[in-house]
């Protein structure tokens, strides 16, 4: 009898593992939702559509490691500004976009990274009380990955033609599906 209880507790906890297990592996881009990221001038802009996930909270990262900061002014407590004196800053942008509830396994991707924070001390301001304001940053790559429930769903990769990146460029990653 003991047996038998311990077989039917094994097969339970077998099945349940296999459908958590399966909840992603039929995830896929819908007709028309494959990645695309954009160049929107201070940010990088990636939107994609998936179908075939589970129920559970659905996280979207995305990171560009290379990106550089251009066009910086310094801006003084009176609002003043002046042109920083580095033309150039290399720093990393990301972003992150949460979905609780994805509705019937589909989960539409729209996130954006966030404006680099560069010091006064890297823009080339006078001080350190300076404010610096970003005009543009360049993309060279990025990594798009998305994951549900802890669990990876798709990594995307991209690297811009002819980086870096002019504003308005669009770019389709690369994307493998765990």
């Amino acid at each position: 009898m003991k047996r038998i209880l311990l077989v039917l507790v094994s097969v339970t906890a077998l099945a349940y593992a296999g459908v958590a297990g399966a909840q992603t592996s039929g995830a896929h881009f819908t007709k028309g939702g494959d990645p695309v990221c954009t160049d929107i001038g201070t940010q990088l802009q990636c939107t994609a559509e998936l179908a075939g996930l589970g129920n559970e909270t659905v996280v979207a990262l995305l990171e560009a490691p290379n990106a550089t900061a251009t066009d910086l002014l310094c801006e003084n407590k009176g609002g003043n500004q002046a042109p920083g004196q580095n033309p150039a800053v290399p720093s990393t942008a990301t972003g992150t976009q949460t979905i609780k509830q994805p509705k019937n396994g589909r989960a539409s991707i729209d996130l954006s990274t966030d404006v680099p924070s560069i010091s006064a001390k890297d823009a080339g301001c006078p001080n350190g009380n300076w404010k610096v304001i970003v005009g543009d940053v360049e993309f060279t790559s990025y990594t798009l990955t998305i994951s549900q429930g802890g669990q990876l769903v798709v990594t995307c990769s991209g690297t811009f033609e002819n980086a870096p990146s002019d504003n308005g460029q669009t770019d389709t990653p690369t994307c493998t599906f765990a």
